[in-house]
């Protein structure tokens, strides 16, 4: 591996050298400006779709709903463009007849889920083309599956939030496989705006970006571009600190070297600037731990041990290890 990692995030900046270079697994080279952010996927959260098989729609139900199904059970690769835009229109008289009281939750909920199948088949068909239809780009941004990495977009990339920066961002693993899914970056905070949906593209700015499928394994991102104004503007939103730090200079031959690591904040450091005292929590934590032990919800070993796992954590980093 090329770069220095201290924990599951890290940045890379570099001091001495005026054109960085990066040297991947593959061997190939990138150039990266002051910084570059690493960040590691920890999950994915993919669009669920509940199968309504043909059987659980009868004639009884609304027409929407039937007619939904039949373009769920009849769309081919002949016509699924036309189907497509079918389905949109009878998503919105769904919605309408929902709203006028025409129609109750659950047949809307039944006419959802066929909507969302339909989708998903065209969306198969239409990555078959020679050419990806450009009328499907919504399609692909709408089934596209949210990629939680493991930092926060307020702290290391305020202007993506602030000012819809467009960032470049690649995968850093596997680059001799081609990329086959598509995502958008969500980070840890529970902020909504805590989404990266914007990245650069070769004609215009795109809403998802390629990556290779993520199996449980570790799968880096390298943001690239990262200067310093992002350092000095980003805030301890959800109480996320500084992440650890590896300066990296490049010596005349091409050989790396880590000059610097800085360890990002602490838990406890993070608390002190929003003005938590720690003894007082630590006390607050034990009293509860022992009214807990009097009435008997803990054994007590089991008390302490979380009293002092508890205290461990104030010198844990703010991000996931």
């Amino acid at each position: 591996m090329f770069w220095y990692i201290t924990s599951a995030i890290v940045r890379l900046k570099w001091p001495l050298h005026p054109e960085p270079t990066i040297i991947t697994e593959s061997g190939r080279i990138l150039t990266a400006y002051h910084a570059t952010l690493i960040v590691n996927v920890q999950d994915e959260i993919e669009t669920v779709i509940d199968e309504i098989a043909p059987g659980e729609v009868d004639e009884d139900d609304p027409q929407v709903v039937i007619e939904l199904r039949d373009l769920r059970d009849n769309v081919n690769v002949k016509n699924y463009r036309e189907y497509y835009h079918d389905a949109l229109e009878h998503k919105d008289e769904l919605f309408t007849l929902f709203n006028l009281g025409y129609i109750d939750l659950e047949d809307r909920a039944k006419g959802e889920v066929l909507f969302w199948q339909i989708l998903e088949k065209v969306e198969r068909f239409a990555h078959t083309a020679k050419f990806f239809p450009e009328e499907f780009e919504d399609l692909r941004r709408l089934l596209a599956a949210k990629y939680l990495c493991n930092f926060s977009v307020f702290r290391s990339l305020p202007d993506a939030w602030a000012l819809d920066q467009v960032f470049p961002i690649m995968p850093i693993h596997k680059l001799d496989e081609p990329p086959s899914e598509f995502a958008t970056l969500v980070d840890l905070t529970c902020d909504s705006d805590g989404i990266i949906d914007q990245f650069v593209d070769v004609r215009d700015v795109k809403h998802i970006l390629e990556v290779h499928p993520f199996n449980r394994e570790p799968y880096y991102l390298a943001v690239l571009l990262v200067g310093a104004y992002q350092e000095s503007m980003g805030n301890f939103h959800n109480l996320f600190g500084t992440v650890n730090e590896a300066h990296v200079i490049i010596d005349e031959d091409g050989a790396f070297h880590i000059q610097k690591v800085t360890p990002g904040h602490q838990v406890g450091t993070i608390l002190e600037l929003a003005r938590f005292d720690r003894n007082v929590l630590m006390e607050g934590f034990r009293r509860n731990v022992m009214n807990a032990i009097k009435r008997e919800h803990l054994f007590e070993e089991e008390g302490q041990e979380l009293s002092q796992r508890y205290e461990e954590y104030f010198t844990k980093y703010t991000y996931l290890d």
